[in-house]
């Protein structure tokens, strides 16, 4: 038997039609979506003949039980300000304009199910097994991902809400994050996520499958409905641009923005700069990079490379990284926030991996060379998704930051 699995549909018909018609394709046998029908689009009302014409079975997620109950807000489990804000701004626009015949419907449904399927007992939770709203994050610690398991025991598990997939083995269970058909996974692809998940005789085997659909109509749909730009950017470029403070560090250092533009003086303010020591690169999205900022400057150091330098330099401008540098005589200062671990980052390649600074080049690195030195490219690329990653943690170590929302539940 085989299952297509969707989640966070976001106002979108666009993805749920190619979602439907990608499924039977693919042979499914029966379709499924996790909830949050609405939100992030400005189509609500379409997606309901979608799923009913086409037998999804739903499950609902906080967005559904909101809309139905006409609750104040999404119950999405943010906690940052600024997430709120843009988080508020679509569910006033979802509650406003959604059919209340659609919003009953919405009431009915269950907020998580249980099946046997081809011998297989499988679990359709909207965000966890332990909250509705819960962020099941692939990075959160292992006894955190043993804890939602164990509220479960079912021998295959099915969530999404958090709008990054991903598929894990946990005991004897299989977890599958769905991620969401309603916006793009954060990696620069503007394609959208489902699962395919074949059960047989006990056994189960899922992947994730890459969807096309016409963005370019759902990221009119967005503009015509005078949403702030950031919503259509998303659509348009695969990068999240909203609702950045929720993820872990992890998951945050992957996307191409880190922070809210209001986050910068207080960024700025130990080192004694002000705002225009990082002016804002595009004033028509409310985010920036870490990398290329006076915390991270977008250049690498090298000492004893492992490769030639010329091939360094192609590497890194494939990364749209311009200054490579020899750290012989040029080491920069080490500066620190606060009472850090840490100065901050001057990436460094060395003959055994990627250190944090120059003049931390004789320890051993942060990120090591593996056994099988990858194309060099993703190589300079996990170096800086690696260096974000770390940096983000400190900074939030020292309360510049606010701490990740790891779990609602």
């Amino acid at each position: 038997m085989r299952i297509a699995v969707c989640g966070g549909v976001y106002s979108n018909p666009w993805a749920l039609r190619a979602f439907v018609d990608d499924a039977r394709r693919n042979q499914a046998d029966r379709l499924y979506c996790l909830g949050d029908l609405g939100g992030y689009g400005a189509e609500p009302d379409a997606v309901w003949p979608l799923l009913t014409g086409n037998d999804v079975i739903c499950v609902a997620g906080n967005y559904d039980v909101a809309i139905a109950s006409g609750a104040q807000d999404c119950g999405c489990g943010y906690r940052d300000p600024r997430d709120q804000e843009y988080a508020g701004m679509m569910y006033d626009f979802t509650l406003r304009t959604t059919d209340r015949r659609f919003a009953a419907w919405m009431g009915t449904l269950r907020t998580e199910r249980r099946e046997k399927l081809d011998g297989c007992d499988v679990h359709f939770v909207h965000g966890s097994t332990t909250g509705l709203n819960d962020f099941w994050w692939e990075s959160l610690p292992e006894a955190e991902h043993r804890r939602r398991v164990e509220a479960s025991g079912a021998d295959v598990i099915m969530c999404t809400h958090s709008g990054l997939p991903w598929i894990r083995r946990i005991g004897d269970s299989l977890v599958v994050n769905v991620g969401v058909i309603g916006r793009p996974a954060n990696d620069g692809d503007r394609r959208v996520r489902y699962a395919l998940v074949d059960l047989d005789d006990g056994v189960a085997r899922a992947r994730i499958i890459r969807l096309h659909y016409d963005w370019r109509s759902h990221a009119e749909a967005l503009r015509r409905a005078k949403f702030p730009e950031a919503f259509a950017r998303t659509v348009t470029t695969g990068w999240w641009t909203t609702c950045l403070e929720v993820p872990p560090t992890r998951e945050r250092a992957r996307g191409r923005f880190h922070l809210y533009d209001s986050s910068v003086p207080r960024l700025l303010e130990p080192f004694g700069l002000g705002e225009d020591a990082w002016p804002d690169p595009d004033p028509s999205i409310p985010v920036r990079s870490l990398w290329g900022s006076p915390l991270l400057p977008d250049h690498i150091w090298y000492t004893r490379p492992p490769i030639g330098v010329d091939d360094l330099t192609e590497a890194a401008a494939g990364c749209a990284i311009s200054h490579v540098r020899p750290s012989d005589g040029h080491s920069p200062a080490m500066r620190y926030i606060g009472e850090a671990r840490r100065p901050l980052p001057e990436l460094t390649l060395t003959d055994q991996g990627w250190s944090w600074h120059p003049r931390l080049a004789s320890e051993p690195p942060f990120l090591a060379h593996p056994a099988e030195i990858p194309p060099l490219a993703a190589s300079v690329d996990a170096a800086r998704s690696g260096a974000v990653e770390v940096l983000l943690e400190e900074l939030q170590a020292q309360n510049l930051l606010l701490p990740p929302n790891y779990c609602a539940g």
